[in-house]
């Protein structure tokens, strides 16, 4: 047990029995700001918005669809796995980029396992382009048609089984919780320090100026009500409610929807209504985060050796292009 969970394990252990509230709480002091738990009222007004949002964690992961296993079969039989990859050679080039990947097999517990789960995530990038279709009888060119295509394919969060799948990705839904509201308090404390220099350049300005003028004078007042109200806002009970009532509404901040399209095996996507004999339904789910773009993810099983295979042909191109640099 660290420093950081003997301190909350002292301080909460009697009003807060709950191990899951407990360690949402750690989080919070760990990713927002660590002195927050030595605040007045950080347990207690905390521990029904973090119970709250890690539920909503735990429901949002929970929708997601079961693992789907990601090779060059699945390539080839799953209309999915196949509009996600570009080949079937690249679904090893993703698994070689995944540093999470390389750390997971170079752990001695997996190389017992033939397989794990992971999550996968990518942008979705839909491309218009003019191709040929079939209307009725009669092949048309330069018809308008969109393309579904992927982009910036990782693969995260390998675990040996769906329950330690299902945990890591719970506290990574949290954690992007509490990174959103990190992200606007440091956004916060950047505008108390522009508007504390902006004053002080403004006091430098009007002791260079006439005495009696009115202007400056109204402007430093007007700069110093606004410093005051955005010191007030980072105090440390300040932000706890502005934290408590974020974590009561996670989601505004994170949200999954499944998307449900037609696709052909060119990528063409169709109306649900008269589309190509080739075509076939897929579901994803997107979620949308806080950076407010939306990516694919999809729990993924991998098997071992193709893993371990796939790092060891990208070490081996990787030692080959550098003798060629010799």
């Amino acid at each position: 047990m660290n420093l950081l969970s003997r301190f909350f394990s002292g301080l909460f252990s009697a009003s807060l029995p709950d191990p899951d509230i407990l360690a949402g709480l750690q989080r919070v002091a760990a990713v927002v700001d660590k002195t927050l738990a030595v605040a007045p009222g950080f347990a207690t007004r905390l521990a029904e918005p973090v119970a709250h949002a890690r539920t909503f964690c735990a429901r949002m992961v929970d929708s997601l669809p079961s693992a789907i296993m990601i090779d060059r079969q699945s390539f080839a039989s799953d209309p999915l796995v196949h509009a996600l990859f570009a080949s079937a050679d690249d679904i090893g080039a993703v698994l070689a980029a995944s540093g999470q990947v390389r750390e997971y097999l170079g752990e001695s517990r997996s190389w017992q396992e033939n397989s794990f789960i992971a999550l996968m995530a990518a942008r979705r990038v839909d491309k218009n382009v003019f191709g040929v279709a079939l209307q009725g009888e009669i092949v048309t060119t330069g018809v308008a048609q969109t393309l579904l295509q992927f982009s910036n394919q990782t693969i995260i969060l390998p675990a040996d089984n769906p329950d330690s799948a299902r945990d890591a990705l719970q506290e990574a839904a949290f954690d992007s919780l509490l990174l959103t509201f990190a992200g606007h308090l440091a956004r916060a404390r950047e505008v108390y320090k522009s508007l504390r220099t902006e004053r002080d350049m403004e006091r430098a300005r009007q002791r260079g100026r006439s005495v009696g003028a009115a202007f400056p004078e109204r402007r430093i007042a007007a700069l110093d009500e606004r410093l005051q109200q955005q010191f007030r806002s980072l105090q440390p009970e300040a932000i706890i409610a502005e934290l408590a009532d974020f974590l009561m509404q996670p989601e505004q901040a994170l949200s999954l929807d499944p998307v449900h399209l037609w696709v052909t095996r060119r990528g063409v996507i169709q109306e649900a209504a008269g589309h190509d004999a080739d075509a076939a339904p897929i579901l994803f789910m997107e979620l949308k985060s806080r950076d407010r773009r939306r990516h694919l993810v999809l729990p993924v099983r991998v098997r071992c050796d193709e893993a371990r295979g796939a790092l060891e042909r990208a070490r081996e191109r990787a030692e080959r292009e550098y003798m060629l640099l010799l």
